[in-house]
């Protein structure tokens, strides 16, 4: 698995982290609407990001989709 759109988000959740924009990784999960567990599996590497993720990413956090 780990697709490069999958490592680009892992990428900006990062850097969301970094930069304080975001808390935790439950709260970035929380505020997408998105299960913390499963966010949790694409941040280890076990699963993909899915594109309603990055569709709602690209929206609240206002990331650049390229």
């Amino acid at each position: 698995m780990n697709s490069v759109v999958t490592q680009r988000f892992i990428n900006c959740h990062n850097k969301l982290r970094k930069e304080q924009r975001v808390k935790s990784s439950r709260q970035f999960a929380m505020q997408l609407e998105y299960l913390p567990q499963s966010l949790s599996e694409i941040l280890k590497n076990r699963r993909d990001v899915t594109i309603e993720l990055l569709r709602k990413a690209v929206e609240v956090y206002k990331m650049n989709p390229v």
